[in-house]
């Protein structure tokens, strides 16, 4: 028995000898409020910022945080060309096509007529080696329907962080027809 008693006073010693972490003046442990800062160490603390820290895409880190995606202002520049809005369409572009003929998508400036214009895009690429990168190109798949028919076009929009940095602009575009 005096040999158990031995044994455990050296388990008693070790187990006391780590003190309980220091809590600052709001309730937090001071310990790991300064190993990790950016994580909610209280009960209190809402859920949302969590979410809002998974839900940002790296890819689009070049632009103020929640700015339309590059699909979404291509989706809106597509209606402005439907509604044949032509300054609303050109300010979608970083600079914007002086004649219609000479643009890089004039396929689909000039075409006549158009009742639905259909815009599928892709998963945007990176074009350059910046973090963030500062250009994308979105492929697109796009199929407007015209009282000649429906035609079919692919290829992609390059897009980068307007002047002020809160949104995407286009750069570029290349559209080839596609034959079904």
């Amino acid at each position: 028995m005096r040999g158990f008693i031995s044994l455990l006073i050296p388990l008693l010693v070790a187990g006391c000898s780590n003190p309980a972490s220091p809590v600052d003046a709001t309730g937090r442990d001071a310990s790991t409020a300064t190993t990790a800062p950016s994580v909610p160490t209280t009960k209190a603390a809402p859920q949302a910022a969590t979410v809002d820290a998974i839900t940002i895409d790296p890819l689009y880190g070049a632009v103020a945080n929640g700015s339309e995606t590059p699909a979404a202002m291509l989706n809106r520049y597509m209606l402005d060309l439907l509604n044949r809005n032509t300054s609303r369409s050109d300010a979608a572009w970083a600079y914007a096509p002086t004649d219609p003929r000479r643009a890089d998508d004039a396929v689909l400036r000039l075409l006549p007529d158009v009742r639905n214009l259909r815009l599928d895009s892709d998963v945007a690429l990176p074009r350059d080696d910046g973090q963030p990168p500062r250009l994308l190109e979105v492929p697109v798949k796009i199929r407007a329907v015209t009282a000649n028919g429906t035609f079919r076009y692919h290829g992609w929009y390059r897009v980068q962080p307007s002047a002020d940095g809160r949104g995407w602009q286009i750069q570029s575009a290349s559209l080839q027809p596609t034959l079904d």
